[in-house]
This record gives structure tokens, C-alpha cells and sequence, in this order.
């Protein structure tokens, strides 16, 4: 990583917007040349992980139902958001638990990421939890409907492609776990 690059000096800070999924600041940023940007947005919409569940028979867990900011229902992965003062894999654990009322004692992480490098959106961090197994029933409060599937790991490639899976941040594990799966 190169040392050499100056940062970027945040002079003043001001939340503009506060709103629980969303807090938007701008700061005043002084450039290495001096320059100043007086109006930097940055947004936070919360940290969250990502987890690509994967049962004993090495089908992986596809969500399939709407989210609003795609418009239409489309293929997920499991996740959720980090609450404030918890680390990501016992959010992960836990936001498995929640959702299908699964476990694993297999975890990789598969590293964690800021959403958008310029306004930075929150850290996503992604998983694969292997060998899963049910330990209870759902119990989740999320404001969508879905439905849960297993498929193969070859339709899920083909669903990459074909665009039933809309969300980089779903994508983005996925092709991970893959690269890691090998």
C-alpha cells in the first residue's frame, strides 16, 4: 500500500441529516494542494455482513424476495446490519440464527469492505458459513416478505450472469466465496 499518498484534512463536520437507516455529514476538506471542498457529503446507512450460507450437502441458501431500492423481488444471501458495539461474525451469527434459524461452526471471513470510497455508504463484511444446520425456527422481524431455497453452486453462477441477482452486495460475496471455493 502506498505510504506516500497525503490524506485528505477534515477541517469541520456537520450532520444534516439524521434519520434511523440514514446520517448524511459534510465536511470542509482541505486537498494536499490546499485546495478546499467545503461541501464533502458523506453518508451512513450502517455496517452490515453478508454471509454465504452453505448446507452439508454444499447447496447454497438463496433469499428470494422484493427489495425496495432494486424495485422488484431478486435473489439475496443472508445478511443483516452490525449493531452498534458488536463485532461482524456475531452479527452474522446471530442475523443467521434470526433468518433461518440455522447455525454453523465453520466461519471464513471473507473481508470486510467500505461500501463507496468516496462517501463511504458503511463496511460490509462478508462471510461463508459452512456445514449449516437447523437449530430452531426463523425468527426474524425483516420488513420484507421472501422465501429460502437451496441451489447448486453452478446456478448460482448462472443467476450472476442472468441478473437474478441485482445487488453488488450480494454479488460481491458470492464471487468471493467462489474464488475461495475454487
Amino acid at each position: 500500500m502506498d505510504q506516500s499518498v497525503t490524506p485528505w484534512i477534515v477541517e469541520e463536520e456537520e450532520l444534516v441529516f439524521n434519520h434511523p437507516f440514514i446520517d448524511i455529514k459534510l465536511q470542509r476538506v482541505r486537498l494536499p494542494d490546499n485546495r478546499v471542498i467545503p461541501d464533502w457529503p458523506i453518508v451512513h446507512t450502517g455496517d452490515y455482513i453478508n454471509v454465504v450460507v452453505i448446507n452439508r450437502a454444499g447447496k447454497i441458501l438463496i433469499i428470494e424476495g422484493y427489495k425496495h431500492g432494486i424495485g422488484r423481488s431478486s435473489w439475496q444471501i443472508m445478511g443483516g446490519y452490525v449493531d452498534k458495539g458488536e463485532e461482524p461474525l456475531t452479527a452474522a451469527k446471530r442475523e443467521l440464527l434470526e433468518e433461518t434459524g440455522l447455525a454453523s461452526d465453520r466461519w471464513t471471513s471473507l473481508g470486510s469492505f467500505i461500501v463507496d470510497a468516496n462517501r463511504r455508504i458503511g463496511e460490509a463484511t462478508f462471510f461463508i458459513a459452512e456445514d449449516c444446520y437447523k437449530v430452531a425456527e426463523p425468527d426474524n422481524d425483516d420488513l420484507e416478505e421472501y422465501t429460502m431455497h437451496w441451489q447448486s453452486k453452478n446456478e448460482v453462477i448462472k443467476a450472476l450472469k442472468d441478473g437474478r441477482i441485482q445487488s453488488l452486495g450480494y454479488a460481491t460475496p458470492l464471487a468471493l466465496a467462489f474464488l475461495y471455493m475454487k
